[in-house]
């Protein structure tokens, strides 16, 4: 099958843009739209601060609200579960009362399908809000069937913070995230300090939108520096697939100074490789996301770098448009709303480390297994 299959992509041949084909950048969007400037600035403080309930405190005053969401959340990274829980626990502190149904897949190629089953099964129920996710080609198919239909549940895209060109004039309620590209700049601008000059190598999940974000960006960032990237390894985020390109890249180059990952599943299982075959050599792997499974990774001195993201605002973000929107105040959500990053490495000092997990993890956090924490009826598959 495809999938199994290494692909090496030359990623200096320009075929990786910083941002994909058909998406705005934030930038770009609120130059467009000035009027969103001030949206999200008001927004972003509702996000930072406390919960400022929008229905009164009563019997009777808390309202269902019926969500479903379909993640690609069966990973190493514990990112969609923490997301779920800051959303949960943010709606309820809201006053809204959530009917979640949540739908896990993994988050290579071969899942699509499911997640497009998935969908379909979902849409029969007619939910309020639908929480899902845009990377392939066909998650934007079945997305702008639902948009075009006019009729369908409130939609809220997650991991995504560039909106749709062709869906100008009818835009998801919103998109919500971290930016791709800032965080990659981030990392970039990390190595350049840090790496006179030498080879890297970078690791993409699917051949998709967020690995093309990530990794067009880092390329981009790097241009007029000493480094040079020799290969872009495809693995579907499989973990043999990660071992034979990390294999690939330390043999084909004697002067490899880094592997770049685009996700952490891919980062732990290159870290762990390079440590096993080649610890000698002192080649950097750096993550993405700064989730648990980062920062342990991070501290045991396996990772040298990654952008930590203030995890939870993503879902504390999804809630507060939920609520604005059942309120009848909708037109105070913004399109698009991107969470702080931060780059942290194994020099990072620990008590810093501690106050930033804090701060990402304010709500997921306050449950000491987040990661494995309870989500009504998650699981692969669909509803029965």
């Amino acid at each position: 099958m495809a999938h199994l299959l290494l692909a090496a992509l030359l990623a200096g041949g320009g075929a990786v843009a910083q941002v994909p084909t058909g998406y705005w950048t934030i930038e770009d969007y609120l130059q467009r739209h000035p009027e969103q400037a001030a949206l999200t600035e008001d927004f972003t403080r509702r996000v930072r601060g406390p919960a400022r309930p929008l229905v009164e405190p009563g019997a009777g005053s808390r309202q269902q609200v019926q969500v479903a969401v379909i993640y690609p959340g069966l990973q190493s990274s514990g990112y969609w579960r923490r997301n779920l829980l800051a959303f949960r626990e943010r709606a309820r502190e809201l006053g809204l009362d959530l009917d979640l149904r949540v739908f896990f897949s993994g988050p290579d190629s071969g899942d699509v399908q499911l997640q497009a089953d998935q969908l379909r099964e979902v849409l029969r129920q007619d939910p309020d809000y639908l929480v899902y996710t845009l990377d392939t080609d066909l998650h934007r198919e079945l997305i702008d069937r639902i948009l075009a239909r006019g009729d369908g549940p409130r939609l809220i895209l997650q991991n995504i913070t560039t909106p749709v060109r062709a869906w100008e004039g009818r835009q998801p309620l919103i998109y919500v995230g971290f930016d791709h590209a800032q965080g990659s700049r981030i990392l970039a601008k990390h190595l350049r300090g840090i790496l006179p000059g030498g080879d890297l190598v970078i690791l993409y999940g699917t051949d998709g939108y967020v690995s093309r974000a990530r990794g067009g960006a880092f390329i981009e960032a790097l241009e007029g520096s000493g480094l040079r990237i020799r290969e872009g390894y495809v693995t579907d985020f499989l973990a043999p697939v990660v071992r034979r390109a990390t294999r690939d890249a330390l043999a084909r180059y004697p002067e490899l100074k880094g592997i770049i990952a685009c996700a952490t599943d891919m980062a732990l299982v290159a870290s762990g490789w390079v440590e096993e075959a080649v610890p000698q050599r002192g080649v950097l792997v750096t993550g993405w996301g700064g989730g648990s499974e980062e920062l342990a990774a991070l501290e045991a001195g396996h990772l040298a770098a990654t952008v930590m993201r203030m995890n939870d605002d993503a879902g504390v973000a999804m809630a507060e448009a939920v609520a604005l929107d059942v309120a009848g105040k909708g037109d105070q959500v913004p399109t698009v709303y991107a969470g702080d990053m931060v780059l942290v490495t194994r020099q990072t000092p620990v008590q810093v480390l501690r106050g930033l997990e804090a701060r990402a993890f304010r709500y997921s956090g306050r449950d000491a297994e987040a990661g494995g924490a309870p989500i009504p009826d998650a699981g692969k598959g669909i509803p029965q």
